[in-house]
């Protein structure tokens, strides 16, 4: 009897640990690469439809075979197509490294992205897109160019973050076409930040100190590429500041600086340069016994680093 009740313990216990073993593969699903990814032909392919800032354009795909159902973060690109030889011109800019050599492109992305299966592109994220491919960078070079033939694509993946894919779920798109589009001057300025601090007297973060903080500002140096630069003369004494990417108050949830709460991190230049990190946050900059000068500030949100240089 006993023998019989050990060979029934057993073999539940096998069964148990087979039916664990089955959970574990339902939780913990084996990611497949997927090989194909099509965008459906858009309804409004063949039409003409001039962009404007009130005007949508929709795209409609299928969910990539990932082996299970993901949860995939989706990106659109614009291209023009060039019938004479037959090839597209993507929206990409270049990589650079850190002597300003270009290595590398890669691809410009309508802002946003989007977690269904369609979406409603606005008429300007698309012009402002085939006027950078055109390479307007002011109103004054401005060109209409006409109804052209532009193309999109879509890039699909797992993402770990918002800028970081689970290697081997990346796939992007064959094109569709929209025949007859044509863009508007819808020129994409550089991004910029605002500096606040004691350097210009702590001004309250809000619309009507826009005109007052204009020469506090760190520009990007190339359209969507997140790396700001400005150079400010300083005087000396005791530097304090944060970084703001929109003036919607002190509580508006866009301060940028040293942590998350609202206090100083004293930090000290080495051989006249400081490098060091930075997050959403109302933590500030605090550097006792600033000498004074030209200062120059590099602040990367790719990677959320900073660097100043004391000329």
């Amino acid at each position: 009897m006993k023998n019989k009740l050990l060979l029934g313990a057993l073999l539940m216990s096998i069964v148990s640990l087979f039916m664990a073993c089955s959970n574990d593969r339902d939780s913990n699903p084996t990611v497949v690469s997927p090989t194909t990814f099509t965008v459906n032909p858009p309804a409004l392919g063949e039409q003409y439809i001039q962009l404007s800032p009130t005007n949508n354009v929709n795209l409609t795909w299928s969910q990539p075979n990932y082996g299970f159902n993901a949860f995939v973060t989706y990106r659109v690109q614009v291209g023009i197509y060039d019938e004479t030889t037959g090839t597209t011109k993507w929206n990409e800019r270049d990589i650079k490294d850190d002597a300003g050599n270009v290595i590398g492109t890669e691809p410009v992305y309508i802002d946003g992205s989007f977690n269904k299966c369609n979406c409603d592109i606005s008429g300007e994220d698309i012009a402002m897109a085939i006027c950078s491919i055109d390479g307007f960078t002011s109103t004054d070079d401005y060109v209409d160019m006409g109804y052209r033939v532009i193309a999109m694509r879509v890039h699909a993946s797992i993402n770990r973050s918002e800028k970081e894919e689970v290697a081997g779920t990346g796939i992007t798109s064959e094109p569709v076409f929209f025949k007859h589009m044509a863009a508007y001057c819808a020129i994409k300025s550089p991004a910029y930040m605002y500096i606040i601090g004691n350097c210009n007297g702590w001004p309250a973060p809000v619309p009507g100190a826009a005109a007052e903080l204009a020469t506090w500002r760190v520009f990007e140096t190339e359209i969507g590429n997140n790396l700001f630069y400005g150079e400010f003369d300083i005087p000396a004494g005791t530097l304090q500041f944060r970084f703001y990417k929109a003036l919607t108050d002190w509580d508006g949830g866009d301060s940028w600086g040293t942590q998350v709460d609202d206090a100083g991190v004293e930090c000290a230049f080495k051989d006249n340069v400081f490098e060091g990190v930075g997050m959403a946050g109302k933590g500030t900059w605090l550097f006792n016994d600033f000498p004074g000068g030209k200062v120059k500030m590099t602040v990367n949100m790719n990677t959320e680093k900073v660097k100043f240089e004391l000329e």
